[in-house]
């Protein structure tokens, strides 16, 4: 009988781990944290507990833009965009963006938005958004970029460089003719490392339409 302790226990052991192999997502997923990108599994760290595990099932452009929104208030704009886990080369996922004190695999975002009612010879404008790419409350949520929209409509409408409040923000205008669009509709989205710009994640028109295919667009008309 004491003989078949150790076999008893062995199997005891085999079906537990098991068990926790198929909670934690298969066995596939890591996010690796940390300069290092050291692996930890995320079911077993306490601070990303929020994490909706729904994103496995998702495609990145769908993370990122599924349940993207546009918030409103006196004088600005936001754009809330979801916190994709992205694929690394060696295996496993690892976060897009930072996320508290870990940096991500990017660090800066690229919107380019087209606007829409009024024209330059023939081409559209385009408003070109740039902005640290960083996740520090919610994890399944990039925080919120904020446009000045009413620093600009005060600037006119002309081709300009500003940066919003904060310093962390850069908007672009090109093509701009000498009245304001209808509204803004995003055309692309790219997540780069500043000092390694082509080492990037894009997301163009088709697979926007793919994750959403409602517009995501910035109404510009009313407040002109």
């Amino acid at each position: 009988m004491r003989s078949l302790v150790p076999i008893l226990f062995f199997i005891f052991c085999l079906c537990v781990g098991f068990k926790v192999n198929e909670r934690s997502w298969n066995g596939q997923l890591f996010v690796y944290v940390g300069e290092d990108r050291a692996p930890a599994a995320v079911r077993a760290l306490e601070e990303y507990s929020s994490l909706d595990h729904k994103v496995l099932s998702r495609s990145v452009h769908a993370q990122l833009l599924a349940a993207a929104g546009v918030l409103e208030e006196p004088t600005r704009v936001g754009v809330s965009l979801g916190h994709p886990l992205v694929n690394r080369s060696g295996g496993g996922k690892e976060f897009g963006c930072q996320v508290q004190e870990h940096s991500g695999a990017y660090d800066h975002i690229e919107m380019i938005f087209t606007g829409t009612g009024v024209s330059e010879g023939g081409e559209s404008p385009h408003m070109i958004v740039r902005a640290l790419c960083r996740s520090q409350n919610d994890l399944n949520q990039l925080d919120t970029i904020w446009i000045p929209k009413a620093d600009m409509l005060a600037a006119g409408a002309h081709n300009q460089t500003l940066m919003a409040p904060g310093n962390t923000t850069v908007i672009q205008l090109e093509s701009m003719p000498d009245q304001w669009p209808d509204s803004w509709v995003l055309l692309s989205v790219r997540l780069y490392r500043e000092n390694e710009p082509e080492e990037s994640l894009m997301i163009d028109a088709s697979k926007i339409r793919q994750a959403r295919p409602e517009l995501l667009s910035i109404n510009w008309k009313d407040q002109k």
